[in-house]
């Protein structure tokens, strides 16, 4: 996987957020906190996606395949 370095304008007090939480030793560094962000809303949109994927599914039940094609 390729990978590209981005920067970005952000508020002072969110750079001091991602400092406390990068001191506070979950992360070792801005980088790594802010890909772990990515990841957990990635994970989100495919859950959301897969809830509405099955809510839409139980709805179809029982219902004729014409049906559903059409």
């Amino acid at each position: 996987m390729t990978t590209k370095t981005i920067s970005f304008r952000a508020k002072e007090e969110q750079i001091k957020l991602l400092d406390e939480l990068v001191e506070s030793g979950n992360y070792t560094s801005r980088g790594e906190l802010l890909r772990n962000l990515l990841r957990n809303i990635e994970k989100k949109e495919l859950s959301d996606k897969v809830k509405k994927e099955i809510e839409s599914a139980r709805k179809q039940e029982g219902k004729p395949l014409d049906d559903l094609l059409n």
